[in-house]
Order: C-alpha cells, then structure tokens, then sequence
C-alpha cells in the first residue's frame, strides 16, 4: 500500500511539474475554428470558447 501511495505521489509531482500539460487554452487562435469535428489534416484542440474543437489548419501550425 506504501508503494502505490509513493509511485501515486511521484506521478502526481511530476505531472503537475510539465509546464502547460493538460492545460486547456483560453480561445482558440484566429486562424482556427471552432466545430464538433475536425478535418483530418487540422489539429484538434480544445479551449473554452468552443462547444466542441477548435480546429487549427495545418499551414498554421508551425507559426
């Protein structure tokens, strides 16, 4: 039982350490969209101002 306390603690430090994992953004860029389904080639994200996905096409990824 000690074990999985101390591996459940461990997983937890680390998780919470990982800057910007597991954080939902805000809004959703400009160039992205909001839509209940993405097309193949965008990237789906989700953010607070969309009901479902906010779909970034993939021309804007690397900028």
């Amino acid at each position: 039982m000690r074990f999985l306390y101390l591996v459940s603690t461990v997983f937890l430090l680390i998780s919470s350490a990982v800057p910007g994992h597991g954080q939902i953004p805000k809004y959703c860029p400009k160039r992205g969209y909001c839509s209940h389904k993405c097309v193949k080639e965008d990237l789906q994200l989700s953010s607070y101002d969309c009901k479902y996905f906010c779909c970034i096409p993939p021309a804007w990824k690397g900028k």
